[in-house]
């Protein structure tokens, strides 16, 4: 699978549950983390342009919970970072496991998990 960096690609999860103002009604919004926007922990390994991504990479911030401004159900943050959780069981980069496309999420600071809908880069595969 493609290998994750911050070459571009983003993190989708369609079930992040916020309370939604005036009185905190439960509502679902979809929660986007862009790639780019990350912050490498490993800056001298490139991907086509961009940083590598491994598990200790975080998005500081993602978008698209901002409607429910009371905050997640379940982390009670809105617009919160975003990290993985899972990654290649065999190729570690400085350490720490390889993110690739099709690894899990949890964006709004484990609210919700999500996967990658679109890839950073499509040059470099992982395939374990």
């Amino acid at each position: 699978m493609f290998a994750n960096c911050s070459a571009g690609g983003m993190a989708q999860a369609s079930s992040d549950v916020c309370r939604t103002p005036p009185v905190g009604i439960p509502s679902n919004y979809t929660n986007t983390a862009n790639k780019p926007e990350a912050v490498p922990n490993v800056p001298t390994i490139i991907y086509a342009g961009g940083p590598v991504h491994n598990l200790n990479t975080i998005i500081p911030v993602t978008h698209g919970d901002e409607g429910g401004s009371m905050g997640g159900v379940a982390s009670g943050t809105v617009a919160a970072q975003s990290r993985h959780v899972t990654g290649s069981g065999k190729v570690l980069i400085q350490g720490a496991p390889q993110t690739r496309l099709t690894d899990t999420n949890v964006p709004n600071k484990q609210n919700t998990a999500g996967q990658s809908v679109s890839p950073s880069q499509t040059i470099t595969m992982t395939l374990s």
